[in-house]
């Protein structure tokens, strides 16, 4: 590292996040707190670094600025007050040290560090269901940091104490932060100790030349009952004690340490800390700050009270630098990492690998027609199947065709034209095709263009244009004559016009020759997608082959052995900080009004937005002073721990960001389709939109392709194989439903 890092420390108290750091490298730019006794701490420890002495929710961004005489800080490290948290404490939501954490979010959102370390108690996890850690980690995010949290235990880093602490580190970078493994040994000044006794052995006589050994006098009374309790143990119960002596034991009050073990936590407190190994007398601060691994000439400053509590609400110096040392590599490792792992890293995500795509090769030839961004082309293509030629209509399809597939052939046109039906033919001429797949656009099948004819009675869906390209495409089918037929489309198609439509596709199959055929409705979150998107898919073939059905691998309510839905927090996290706009293509944030902004800042993660719970000035658009509709997918946010719902094409129907208050960008929406970060979608920003969301998912796209291969290469026939190999145990059911139909 050629330079050292700049941090701020705040809710410093006795020092021990600072101690760590310093050991480790770090440079400090100012502390802050608001105990008197803290801040005169910091001065007799570190005169030249300055201190603000203020309550945090009163700390302005500016005032540390001034401070540090500008010096932008790298790293702001701190843990909010955690008696609100504690297993101690009265455990209040509204307990004012518990709201703390909003001044810490904002003052790293104003002051924007590459890193920050935040530290608090392990119930601060769990408490009040988590909703205190989830706003405060949505908090960190929405300022555009990856967030990583651990729980780590002190006695597992050479500090002689079972102090468990929850860390929560975030970063701009995209890159992954690893944790410090446990280890043993000291780091640089700070010492490590394998117990107690290793601690503070030398510290048991009354020895004025260490500071802060101040021993508390106890009453005869207490002593009495120190004299009971043997090493290791407790205060034995009410009832065995002499009656001049008799009380209950609580905390750590009445219990003695062992030499041969690692202590307990230390808590703050006067009479807080447990009894010596050996002597009967409680822990004085010196010794409880051994146990800490602060260094012995960092002195406390206050009463022997205060100086317990400064002592026991520190983190250990030793655990502090050994994250310091890994945040220290992540740093480094920021400067090596290229663009190029970027990528292969965020590829790994999405499971499709368009380098292994491209460089498969097989006899195994396709057509893809309306072929849109070509989320069919690169699934089939990473099975091992070879795209002949693809097709569409769309000019912007087209350029992003050219951009990403230049040695693929492409027309650009309607397919019902009668010249681009010659061309087409010219091109095929005299190549064999074994597969033709497609998704004729949806519109005339869908739920929302069924809405348009609700109350049309003459509306016939054989007649409607829209749906016409069906027709076409069977028209291609029976020119070009494949082995194999892939058709996908809505979930809408089947019952449209009391499924009229069905059976024109069954007895065109029929007719062409195509008698093995079968469909379904697909859920893509059961193959690994991270949105749940139904789509109607249908597989036929004129060899005798097998239907094969690729097996769902993922669910929703997993058993043991099973994997659960991917989430969209999986696939778009390393996407939220700004830094990542000039790393990946069509990810430029949609500029959106205050007034939009704001209204974002009301929807919930994972809910839509009630329009009558917004305060009135934004119930009414700004420019229409109509009151404002929300929309199925408008107005809606997704949820990190959950897949998308449905992407619909267009440019303001993507959903919102799970913590930013902004819609998802062409390229987040491509993560939760699975395209992999090299395809470029050409064209405006709408055009990105409608490009990504009428797209195929890519993944579930290679799971249909590799099975037909499978089933093509292990020649799986219904006279070769039973029943119950042809077909998974999960869709046993299905086939014994559908043969009892057909009886």
């Amino acid at each position: 590292m050629t330079k050292k890092l700049n941090f701020i420390s705040l809710f410093s108290g006795g020092g021990g996040f600072q101690i760590g750091f310093e050991n480790a490298g770090y440079n400090c730019l100012l502390s802050s707190d608001i105990d008197a006794d803290a801040e005169k701490t910091h001065h007799k420890n570190y005169p030249n670094i300055p201190f603000i002495k203020k309550d945090i929710r009163q700390l302005d961004y500016k005032e540390i600025l001034k401070a540090t005489k500008n010096i932008k800080p790298d790293l702001i490290i701190g843990g909010p007050p955690c008696q609100g948290f504690s297993a101690m404490g009265d455990k209040i939501s509204s307990d004012p040290r518990n709201e703390l954490f909003n001044s810490y979010i904002k003052l790293v959102r104003d002051l924007s560090p590459e890193f920050f370390l935040f530290e608090n108690v392990k119930g601060f996890k769990t408490m009040y269901e988590g909703r205190f850690f989830e706003k405060t980690v949505n908090g960190f995010a929405s300022c555009g940091y990856n967030i990583h949290f651990k729980i780590l235990k002190s006695s597992e880093f050479g500090v002689p104490q079972i102090r468990e602490r929850v860390f929560i580190f975030g970063t701009k970078s995209d890159k992954n932060f690893q944790f410090p493994k446990s280890s043993i040994g000291g780091v640089g000044k700070l010492k490590s100790f394998k117990n107690v006794g290793e601690a503070i052995n030398d510290l048991s006589k009354k020895d004025t030349s260490f500071s802060n050994h101040i021993i508390l006098n106890h009453s005869e009374t207490v002593v009495s009952r120190y004299k009971l309790i043997p090493e290791g143990g407790k205060l034995p119960s009410p009832e065995k004690l002499p009656k001049e002596i008799r009380r209950s034991n609580f905390g750590s009050t009445y219990e003695r340490l062992d030499r041969k073990k690692v202590s307990k936590t230390l808590v703050p407190g006067n009479n807080a800390f447990p009894i010596h190994p050996t002597l009967n007398r409680s822990l004085t601060p010196r010794e409880a700050a051994r146990i800490q691994t602060f260094p012995d000439n960092h002195i406390f400053e206050g009463t022997r009270r205060k100086q317990c509590i400064l002592v026991g609400n520190a983190v250990p110096p030793l655990l502090a630098s050994k994250i310091a040392n890994e945040i220290t590599k992540h740093s480094k490792d920021l400067h090596k990492e290229s663009l190029n792992l970027i990528l292969e890293k965020n590829n790994s995500l999405n499971v499709i690998n368009f380098a292994k795509a491209k460089s498969k090769k097989t006899n195994f030839n396709f057509v893809d027609f309306f072929s849109g961004a070509g989320g069919i082309s690169i699934g089939l293509k990473n099975a091992g199947m070879n795209c002949v030629l693809a097709s569409d209509f769309d000019k912007n399809v087209r350029l992003t065709h050219l951009k990403n597939f230049p040695n693929i052939n492409f027309v650009h046109g309607d397919v019902r034209n009668k010249n681009i039906k010659n061309e087409i033919f010219n091109q095929l001429d005299g190549k064999k095709i074994d597969l033709v797949v497609g998704g004729p656009p949806c519109q005339g099948f869908s739920i929302f263009g069924k809405r348009r004819f609700k109350n049309t009675k003459k509306y016939n869906p054989l007649d409607d244009d829209r749906n016409d390209l069906v027709k076409t495409y069977f028209e291609y089918i029976e020119k070009i004559k494949p082995q194999w037929i892939i058709m996908e489309n809505v979930n809408g198609i089947l019952n449209l016009g009391g499924g009229i439509y069905i059976d024109f596709i069954k007895k065109k199959l029929k007719k062409l020759n195509y008698k093995n055929f079968d469909y379904r409705i697909v859920n893509t979150a059961d193959y690994g997608v991270p949105q749940k998107r139904k789509r109607f898919i249908l597989i036929a073939n004129n060899t005798g082959h097998i239907i094969p059905w690729p097996k769902p691998k993922y669910f929703l309510e997993p058993k043991e052995w099973q994997l659960p839905y991917r989430t969209v927090g999986e696939a778009i996290s390393d996407l939220a900080n700004k830094a990542s706009q000039k790393h990946f293509s069509n990810h430029e944030p949609m500029k959106h009004s205050e007034d939009i902004t704001e209204r974002y800042s009301y929807v919930e993660e994972g809910k839509k937005m009630e329009v009558n719970k917004l305060p009135k000035k934004l119930q009414y658009a700004k420019y229409t002073g109509k009151k404002i509709k929300n929309f199925s997918h408008v107005y809606r946010r997704l949820h990190r721990n959950e897949p998308s719902i449905t992407l619909v094409p267009g440019h303001n129907a993507f959903p919102i960001h799970p913590w930013l208050n902004r819609l998802i960008t062409a390229r987040e929406a491509a993560r939760l389709q699975t395209f992999p970060d090299e395809i470029e979608f050409v064209g405006s920003s709408k055009d990105q939109c409608i490009q990504v969301g009428n797209a195929f998912p890519c993944l579930v796209a290679q799971r249909i392709g590799e099975t037909i291969l499978k089933t093509i290469s292990n020649n799986w026939k219904p006279d070769t194989k039973s029943k119950l190999a042809d077909y998974s145990i999960l869709d046993k059911k299905y086939y014994e439903q559908k043969e009892q139909k057909s009886n």
